[in-house]
């Protein structure tokens, strides 16, 4: 068959004689779009070119599109001329999909360690979710976790893709340190950084990816920190309104410290003590403190960050990227590092700044990325203030703490107290005295303690009132009084205590201590009411040996305000007709004394230590009548030989009338202890009982049995008190001790190793008491003991006695007086110049 010939009237093709090169092809394609005026130099090929309608920016879409088929893209300059440079495209930048596997799965393995350190310390029996710690952690901290990131990663990859470029997805990197941490092989006070994650970039980087515009730059950059910090918050928020009100830590707990304005939302919407419960608080709330503090961080102006992305987007990137700009940048970020004293302690803060300045550093100036194909749209007014409020909400409302994770050393710290050392007494409409305290006791810890207090009065017939006002803090009590209750952590209690006087007499001022039971101790704290007077006495009176002569005193308290003068005065003896004066004021005229200063205290002069009566206890001050409480008629001394007392009771030596019913003996000027736990003086198995309180300053007093022994050793000039009440901490008995004969007496039906305690006051030949002019003294020595009379007072008639004279032989010696009928006769015993005196006096 013949070859069918092409038909002549088709025209042939019109072809090059030379092939194109890849230059002139990419040309040709800006040539259909755009007008090509020249070629431009640099190392990827570039144009300048000029519109050729009215629409640039779409003219430019257009060419990408046709050149994204070929591998290439196109990116438009501004100059003198607009230039269009073109890039090929990136490629292999996306990692492969089982890394991604690896890294979220490692991320999940450090997330559950992160999670089981947050919660160790304080967590409920049956755990949050699960009994497991582990499986607790998994289900509380690293799904919800992994959950928001899995969210924004999605979220950031729609809004990529709705901008026409392709992103990949969030990568966490797992911070494999907190495997030490969870061990054990670090102490938990060295985390710094305990959230099991490092980093979360974006795989392949951000800055790697060729955007389209700068709104596309901008709104990517923008989605994650705002999922993560929305997402963040709604964790936090939900966990803190599932934490219990209290859960005890076993451990120092470590905090999540919110953003402030978080902390202000939480305190009044959720719980006022939320900020109290983060010690203990849900793992939500530290999954989404985290959450929050790394959506904060990553919009930070810093290169390679969501927020240096978004600053290029509403900037552009020459006004970003300037040096002016950067240094503003690095000055502002070490400014507010001062302020926040984020240096003053080793923080997390290190390592983040340990990445900032680098990447500020080496990357602030680079105008290679983000690559930005048309940069020169911008943002409208409209773009750029949404991109502004969304960026100002996020910086400002997720503005961390200066400490966002804090390792709450205080968790266990003691419990304080207020108290005031002084109260003032006011007069009410109705005649009452009152005085009203407030007490607070503050707990700082994070765990649930207990505490108690009362009062203990210096002297018992103190005259006050005594009211608490526990306002609910009642469930606790020392010894069955005062306040008291289990006080929850980060908690003050108020309540108080009504001191009412509603005597004739005016008060006086008194003292008395508090006794708290706190911290497992007690602690005693001395404070005292006062009348609101310029003057007013203490709230005893007592005697002072001197030479033949006793002064009986008391202690004036306050100064002359509105008054010029201080007239004293005590109520006249009963005996007034005396030829003799039993009794007068010092520095005065008879029983009266005026001074225009407050002395420190007024004394009465007598002439033995009985002349003194029972209303000369009543005081008058100015205008003001007080009634102290009267001092012993014979304060108690003990006479202890070098040698010791001996306690032997089947040779009729026992402990004595004082000591007999026990007690804890204490020498020493001491407070007593309070519920003290003090063992006697034991006994050894073999060789003597000796209790030398030089040695052993207190010990409860021992019960020596019939076939036992013990010797007592007091040093001469020592304060020997014995306390019996269990929550005080003033002494029921004191006394001083001095080196004098070892003697018993037996007087008024009692025998007492205090033989100077006897005493005797007869009236026209009458005894007070009947059995007070009969006494039996013990010498339990071999050797005798000196003893005289010795005849006081006027010289009236004398005490008739059935003593021969002489010495107190080894044994008892009975003695038999009969006072003489006089207006006045006392007896009492001293020890003078190693003799034991009996003063027998009579007055007419």
């Amino acid at each position: 068959m013949d070859e069918e010939k092409p038909p002549s009237d088709l025209e042939s093709l019109p072809h090059q004689r030379k092939a194109w090169e890849q230059q002139d092809l990419l040309a040709h394609i800006l040539r259909r779009y755009v007008n090509v005026h020249r070629r431009d130099g640099g190392r990827w090929p570039s144009w300048t070119v000029s519109a050729k309608g009215d629409d640039l920016d779409a003219e430019l879409a257009a060419i990408n599109t046709h050149l994204a088929q070929l591998g290439w893209m196109g990116k438009l300059t501004p100059g003198e001329d607009w230039s269009i440079t073109i890039f090929p495209t990136p490629e292999r930048q996306f990692p492969r999909s089982k890394n991604v596997v690896v890294f979220w799965f490692l991320s999940s393995l450090t997330l559950t360690l992160a999670g089981s350190i947050w919660m160790n310390p304080s967590r409920p029996t049956e755990g949050w979710f699960h009994s497991s710690t582990l499986v607790d952690a998994l289900l509380g901290y690293t799904l919800p976790v992994l959950a928001v990131l899995l969210v924004a990663s999605s979220v950031q990859r729609a809004v990529a893709a709705r901008y026409g470029v392709r992103c990949g997805h969030l990568l966490p990197v797992p911070d494999l340190t907190i495997a030490f941490y969870a061990m054990g092989l670090f102490p938990t006070s060295w985390l710094i950084w305990p959230f099991g994650v490092l980093l979360i970039p974006t795989m392949p980087r951000m800055d790697a990816r060729p955007w389209p515009n700068r709104p596309a730059l901008g709104y990517t950059a923008l989605s994650v920190p705002l999922v993560m910090s929305v997402l963040g918050m709604v964790l936090f928020f939900v966990g803190l309104g599932l934490t219990p009100e209290y859960l005890a830590s076993t451990a120092m707990p470590l905090l999540t410290d919110p953003p402030l304005f978080m902390s202000l939302i939480a305190s009044n919407f959720i719980a006022s003590d939320s900020l109290i419960r983060l010690a203990w608080a849900h793992p939500w709330v530290h999954a989404g403190g985290m959450l929050m503090l790394f959506a904060w961080i990553s919009l930070l102006p810093i290169p390679t960050f969501p927020g240096g992305r978004l600053m290029i987007a509403r900037m552009g990137l020459f006004n970003a990227r300037s040096s002016s700009n950067q240094t503003l940048i690095f000055v502002t970020i070490l400014f507010c590092a001062y302020v926040l004293g984020i240096f003053e302690s080793f923080s997390l803060w290190y390592l983040v700044f340990a990445l900032l300045f680098p990447l500020l550093l080496t990357l602030g100036s680079d105008l290679r990325i983000p690559i930005i194909l048309n940069e020169t749209t911008g943002l409208s007014e409209r773009e750029h203030r949404r991109m502004g409020v969304m960026l100002f909400m996020v910086i400002f409302l997720f503005f961390p703490a200066a400490q966002p994770v804090v390792h709450d050393e205080s968790w266990d710290a003691e419990l304080t107290y207020t108290l005031s050392d002084s109260e003032t007494a006011v007069l009410l409409d109705n005649g009452t005295w009152q005085a009203r305290t407030e007490i607070q006791i503050s707990n700082p810890s994070s765990l649930e303690q207990p505490y108690a207090i009362r009062t203990e009065w210096e002297h018992p017939d103190h005259g006050w009132q005594v009211d608490w006002d526990c306002d609910g803090e009642d469930t606790l009590s020392v010894g069955g009084e005062g306040c008291g209750a289990f006080l929850l952590p980060g908690r003050t209690a108020f309540f108080w205590l009504n001191l009412t006087w509603s005597g004739e007499d005016e008060p006086t001022l008194a003292t008395f201590s508090y006794v708290l039971h706190i911290n497992d101790a007690y602690v005693v704290s001395p404070a005292e009411v006062r009348p609101a007077l310029e003057v007013m006495p203490a709230q005893q009176w007592y005697d002072v040996i001197d030479g033949s002569t006793v002064h009986r005193c008391v202690d004036l308290h306050g100064m002359l305000t509105e008054s010029t003068y201080l007239n004293v005065s005590v109520s006249p003896s009963s005996f007034g007709w005396l030829n003799t004066s039993l009794v007068e004021m010092d520095d005065g005229t008879n029983m009266s004394a005026s001074f225009t200063e407050v002395p420190d205290a007024v004394c009465l002069r007598g002439l033995d230590p009985l002349v003194f009566e029972p209303s000369m206890a009543t005081l008058h001050l100015n205008n003001h009548t007080f009634a102290p409480l009267l001092p012993n008629r014979r304060p108690l001394e003990a006479h202890v030989p070098a040698t010791g007392w001996t306690i032997q009771p089947n040779a009729s030596l026992p402990w004595g009338a004082v000591l007999e019913e026990g007690g804890i003996l204490m020498s020493g000027d001491a407070s007593c202890p309070i519920n003290a736990t003090i063992s006697t003086p034991a006994r050894p198995l073999e060789g003597e009982w000796v209790w030398d309180t030089s040695i052993r300053s207190s010990g409860n007093l021992p019960l020596v049995e019939q076939d036992q022994r013990l010797t007592l050793q007091i040093a001469s000039g020592i304060r020997v008190s014995l306390c019996k009440s269990t929550f005080s901490p003033y002494p029921e008995v004191a006394f001083d001790a001095v080196e004098g004969p070892e003697l018993l007496v037996e007087w008024m039906n009692t025998t007492t190793r205090f033989w100077t305690t006897p005493w005797a006051i007869a009236h026209n030949g009458t005894l007070l008491h009947p059995d007070m002019g009969a006494l039996t003294l013990t010498n339990p020595n071999q050797d005798p003991v000196p003893f005289r009379l010795a005849k006081e007072g006027s010289l009236g008639d004398d005490w008739a006695t059935t003593w021969s004279g002489g010495s107190l032989p080894p044994g008892d010696s009975t003695l038999v007086l009969t006072p003489p009928d006089s207006p006045l006769s006392t007896m009492w015993l001293t020890y003078d110049g190693n003799t034991v005196v009996m003063h027998l006096a009579s007055y007419q």
